[in-house]
């Protein structure tokens, strides 16, 4: 299930700071794969929501509330219909109605903007995440192997990244951040030669290989992302990569 994770003012009592790791990478600049998967598997025993989880509750209870104040409403506006004699002139029948009406249209409106308030509020991926299609995205600021990248992928609960479509494709490679740097992507032909494969096990469809890629030259069964597009390249060599995983789901009355 996707995360929910609120943002909270800076300096805060409970104000979530960034992962140690990616506040390391951020601010020391390169430094061993090794290094970076011990903080980040440290990281990961933390848990994640635990500073959002009082805000989260109050939110379900203030909408199981405005909840039960409508139903209640509801419940008198058709006690009150069901109980007035049908003798009873039109305009005094009906002006207790009309004006419990308005009551209820009063208290859905207020509803729906505190609806949009807390809509507002929601933060749909961690810190330092990017959002695009559903999906938060995050670009490493070191180099590792093929491998280690996909480990430091699943520490923080992602996967190396899964290009789906034209406008991924796109969205990745205009990145500022990259400034046409070889990225790792999760996809390779480890273990069928010339059969590329998906780290989630999906099989290649829609490609964006560059021209006589991939060429295999010496044993590359790993694809990065080079350029405007995709080259295979020894499973060995470091470059940068990017993580991808679901974004979270924004609470709604």
């Amino acid at each position: 299930m996707a995360e929910m994770c609120v943002p909270k003012e800076p300096g805060g009592p409970d104000e979530a700071e960034p992962p140690l790791w990616e506040e390391r990478e951020i601010f020391q600049g390169q430094r061993s794969p090794e290094k970076d998967l011990g903080l980040s598997r440290i990281s990961r025993s933390l848990p994640e929501c635990l500073t959002r989880a009082p805000l989260l509750l109050i939110l379900l209870l203030i909408s199981l509330g405005l909840f039960m104040l409508m139903l209640i409403t509801l419940i008198q506006v058709s006690r009150i219909q069901q109980s007035l004699p049908r003798e009873v002139d039109d305009q005094e029948s009906h002006s207790p109605v009309v004006a419990l009406q308005s009551d209820l249209e009063e208290i859905l409106h207020q509803l729906s903007k505190m609806n949009a308030t807390l809509t507002g509020l929601c933060r749909r991926c961690p810190w330092n995440w990017d959002f695009f299609q559903g999906s938060c995205y995050i670009f490493s600021k070191i180099q590792s192997t093929w491998d280690a990248s996909v480990s430091a992928c699943e520490d923080m609960r992602a996967q190396l990244v899964v290009i789906n479509n034209a406008e991924e494709q796109k969205f990745l490679k205009s990145w500022d951040i990259r400034n046409d740097k070889s990225t790792w992507i999760g996809l390779s032909d480890k273990h069928s030669e010339g059969s590329w494969q998906w780290v989630d096990n999906t099989h290649l469809h829609l490609s964006f290989w560059k021209k006589g890629e991939p060429n295999n030259q010496g044993e590359e069964d790993c694809a990065e992302l080079s350029g405007d597009g995709w080259n295979d390249n020894k499973c060995s060599e470091e470059h940068f990569w990017i993580c991808e995983k679901p974004s979270a789901l924004c609470p709604g009355l």
